[in-house]
């Protein structure tokens, strides 16, 4: 698993190593294969998110994350080069799975409501931003519910990972 990470902020955030250890847990429990894929992460602030979040989604407002799936794969194949031949790049050897913003500044905002540090809340996001990549949503109810419970089961895992 390759993260693609551009930090826009002036924070000392999870680094790729981390996110790497994030991603491939994420991975991991979705069935998932953890080679040869990538994602791209970026840290933005809250005017450069309420951009994004304008121009692709038609709010203009700050939100906390935004992903940008690049497979669709609405059958939750194995995201490989068998299963997705035009998608995998040779020259990288992997499949680019998108784009993850998560913005910083309310990052830090909802840490601090939920009583946690600004790191496990960018961890928190990136998990969420993952799902999200691999195609899970929480329009319906019964997606919110299986998005939400993969989520708390990522977050067992946190800690120890964003520690290490």
């Amino acid at each position: 698993m390759e993260v693609l990470l551009t930090n826009k902020t002036k924070y000392n955030l999870p680094c790729v190593k981390v996110l790497k250890k994030i991603a491939k847990q994420v991975l991991k429990h979705e069935n998932q294969p953890t080679k040869h894929l990538s994602v791209g992460v970026f840290y933005v602030d809250a005017a450069e998110i309420q951009k994004v979040n304008n121009e692709y989604r038609h709010k203009d407002k700050p939100t906390d994350v935004i992903t940008f799936r690049m497979i669709d794969n609405p059958e939750h194949k194995a995201i490989c080069k068998a299963n997705f031949p035009t998608e995998y790049d040779e020259a990288t050897k992997s499949i680019y799975l998108g784009e993850i913003f998560i913005c910083v500044d309310v990052a830090e905002t909802q840490a601090q409501e939920w009583g946690h540090t600004l790191n496990r809340e960018v961890a928190e996001l990136f998990v969420h931003g993952m799902l999200h990549i691999l195609g899970h949503d929480h329009e319906q109810e019964e997606e919110r519910k299986v998005m939400r419970d993969s989520e708390e089961y990522q977050s067992k895992y946190l800690d120890k990972i964003i520690k290490n």
